[in-house]
This record gives C-alpha cells, structure tokens and sequence, in this order.
C-alpha cells in the first residue's frame, strides 16, 4: 500500500520524456494552489494532484482530500477509508470503475514511507527513485455533494505488487507512471485504459530505478510534517536494525 508520501520539490511539467510536454501552472489562484513543501502528507489531508478539468481539459494542480469518497455515497462516509485502490481491480469494483474511466488523475511525490516490524521496533522506510526527482503516482478521483448541494473533492493512490527492491519492505508499492505514461493515463488512452494493456501500464517500476533507506521514527506521527521525517533514524534505533532482513 502507500500511506505517506513526500513531495519536497516542486513538479513543474508531466511528459519529460514524451515529444508532448504539460507545463504545469506556477501560478497560486483558487484552481492551482501554493506550493509547499510536504514531509509527511497523509490520508484525510489535502494534498496535490494533478488533473484536467472536464469542461475545458485545462491541466490543473488541484489540492483534494487524500481519501476516496464515492459519489453515490449518501452518508458521505465509508466503511473503510479508501486511500489505496489496487491497480488489479480498479477497472471493476464499485467504489473506483467510475472515477478510474473518467477521473484519473497523477499523484506528484519525490518519495514514500513503508513500514516494516523488527523485534520491538516499527521501522518506517523512505523509498525513491534513484535519482531522487519527483515522479507521479496513478490515482483517481471523485466528486461528493452533501444534501446542501456543497461539494468536496477526494482521491485515491493506485497500487501494483512491489518490485523486488520494495518487497523487501512492503509486498505493494505504488504505481509510479513516467514520460509517455503519464499522459497515457491522465488523457485516458482507451486502447489502452480500457483493454488488458492497462496491466503493463499499472505494473510495478524497475527495481534498478530506486532505492530505499531507514528514516526517523518521527514520520509515525502524522502530525510532523517538517524535513527530519526524512533523516536518518537515531543511533540507538538504527543499531538495531537488520538492514539486509
């Protein structure tokens, strides 16, 4: 699965390495709001996504509620808070067909943590590509009215099974799309999206593309969303780790 994630840089295009390249807007306005750095963004806050607006797909940096909320909910809740939607299934279970055939959107983040138990400890691990830039997550989105008529807006991260550098973590992993995908997925290609090619799309990144490192237990509090998330655990915890597991 993916339950926290980092997004230190700001994304600044989609495409890199397509011949079709989207700048993203650098300007703050009610549709593309202000850039700040995240340490630690979590389910049930708001967090950028990118996508394009139905009426105009106009490309925009929009800040949703990181948890989907279905629109024929008629509560506005859920059994289970729906962050993750396994890239698998997504195309078939109720709660993501809709959102997954007509509001996709990608999910900007330079990093995620996963956790994994050794001895007494619940270790959080901070997973990257290489090179440390930013890449973009498959995610979906959704559009809510309560009775009032007042709508939010709401997403979920799509997961594949992990590669074998983040199995060694977590048996999930995001899916991460890059250059010619991203557009793939944000347009909707429906040869495609709506065809078995969708798995090759939705599967897990190469290994050789990341790395992962022990960080500061810090991260387990949601609440800190400041840059020692990302450090390296204390001495007296780092010791007691197994790093080769």
């Amino acid at each position: 699965m993916c339950g926290r994630y980092t997004l230190i840089k700001k994304p600044i295009s989609i495409g890199l390495n397509s011949a079709k390249t989207i700048e993203l807007p650098d300007n703050a306005d009610a549709e593309n709001p202000a850039f700040k750095p995240r340490y630690n963004a979590a389910p049930t806050q708001g967090n950028l996504v990118v996508r394009k607006r139905p009426e105009d797909e106009r490309v925009l940096m929009s800040t949703m509620r990181w948890g989907l909320l279905p629109s024929w909910s008629r509560t506005g809740k859920t059994s289970s808070l729906l962050i993750n939607a396994r890239s698998e299934t997504v195309a078939e279970k109720p709660s993501f067909k809709a959102a997954y055939q007509r509001r996709r959107c990608l999910v900007p983040a330079d990093g995620y943590y996963e956790w994994k138990r050794y001895r007494s400890v619940n270790q959080p691990y901070y997973l990257q590509l290489e090179d440390e830039s930013v890449f973009f997550m498959a995610g979906i989105w959704e559009t809510w009215y309560d009775s009032a008529g007042v709508s939010s807006e709401s997403f979920a991260i799509l997961t594949t099974q992990a590669n074998t550098l983040t199995a060694k973590v977590h048996d999930r992993m995001p899916v991460i799309l890059e250059g010619d995908d991203t557009l793939i997925w944000l347009e909707g290609n429906s040869d495609i999206i709506q065809t078995e090619k969708r798995f090759e799309l939705l599967g897990p990144i190469d290994s050789g593309r990341m790395k992962y490192r022990a960080v500061n237990p810090i991260v387990n509090n949601n609440q800190n969303d400041v840059p020692d998330c990302i450090l390296e655990p204390p001495v007296e915890a780092s010791t007691q780790l197994d790093m080769d597991f």
